[in-house]
């Protein structure tokens, strides 16, 4: 069980460039990205095979402990092959995440086993929680992600705007008729609060507006289970839900879903990457600021940020951070 987090001030540094330059507070705005045409079918991605460095940087035993978020598990077991020279099935062994919230909360009370994040960012709450420990933390953007909302292939709606998805969200719009739809009820899954997916749709589309009470079985805790839920409607084509590009497309792809465009923008690897997409984010590597010059941590953050790692992020399927 966590313990819980101290109260005091803090400050949230972004780091977005070289290792060590601290520059604006962690992204509040809105930032643009590209992602797949509404309809077309998700690639299947798994990462590229690993080709570590003749003599690994790392022994497995001497490499920091990673967290993060769901999303980010592939590539933090590409980190693993890449500096150790391990196996894929031995670094997939070696990955435990907690989860985005709990995954800041363990770097931020220094639970035994966290000295890196790759991470997406947290929600408000969470946010709070670390301004109040007075703990300091670094964040280095890494790669590119999206909010991308997704229905039933049956649908015949593929693209709504912000102020659509929004007035769904907020129960508004209840019925598929109201925005060029069949006459069906919307059924609108929800992610938990503190989730990654749930801090996206907050910042970009819902805000600090009162979301619609969603009955339970609506509210999905895992990732999987929304993407599970929204396809088992297939024949009656009504639900809708939200996740992140990368885990929607490349691990845990399924029948029956197509990803939903914004004002006639679809997510994909191209729109995410040209900022064309209006949800797009980035994820970070994420240290405390009190992280010694030279330990492992900062050895595998200085290396995420250099053209090898850079590679490791494009080899294990996603968009490489802005230049």
């Amino acid at each position: 069980m966590k313990r819980p987090i101290l109260a005091a001030a803090m400050l949230l540094t972004v780091v977005a460039g070289c290792v060590g330059q601290p520059t604006a507070p962690l992204p509040t705005s809105t930032a643009s990205v590209t992602a797949t045409t509404p309809g077309m079918a998700s690639p299947s991605g798994t990462p590229a095979a690993t080709q570590p460095p003749s003599t690994p940087m790392f022994a497995p035993g001497d490499l920091p402990q990673i967290d993060g978020s769901t999303a980010n598990i592939p590539l933090i077991s590409l980190v693993i092959q890449r500096l150790t020279g391990v196996s894929k099935a031995e670094a997939d062994n070696t990955v435990k995440t907690s989860g985005t919230p709990d995954a800041y909360r363990a770097l931020v009370e220094e639970d035994p086993g966290t000295d890196l994040l790759l991470v997406y960012e947290a929600d408000e709450g969470v946010k709070a929680e670390i301004r109040e420990s007075g703990v300091e933390l670094e964040f280095h953007p890494i790669g590119r992600d999206a909010l991308v909302f997704f229905t039933n292939s049956s649908n015949p709606v593929r693209s709504l705007s912000t102020r659509q998805f929004r007035a769904i969200y907020t129960g508004r719009t209840t019925n598929w008729a109201q925005v060029g739809g069949s006459a069906a009820k919307i059924v609108a899954y929800q992610r938990p609060e503190e989730s990654g997916s749930q801090a996206l749709l907050r910042k970009y589309v819902v805000g600090r507006a009162k979301m619609a009470k969603a009955p339970s079985e609506l509210v999905t805790a895992d990732m999987g289970d929304i993407v599970s839920g929204v396809s088992s409607y297939a024949n009656s084509g009504n639900a809708l839900g939200y996740s992140v590009y990368y885990y929607l497309a490349n691990m845990y792809a399924v029948d029956g879903i197509t990803m939903m465009g914004v004002s006639g923008v679809g997510p994909s690897r191209e729109t995410i990457a040209d900022g064309t997409y209006p949800y797009t984010n980035d994820f970070y590597a994420v240290v405390r600021a009190d992280e010694p010059a030279g330990s492992p941590a900062r050895r595998v953050m200085e290396w995420l940020l250099a053209p090898e790692g850079q590679q490791a992020v494009v080899d294990a399927g996603y968009v490489p951070a802005a230049k």
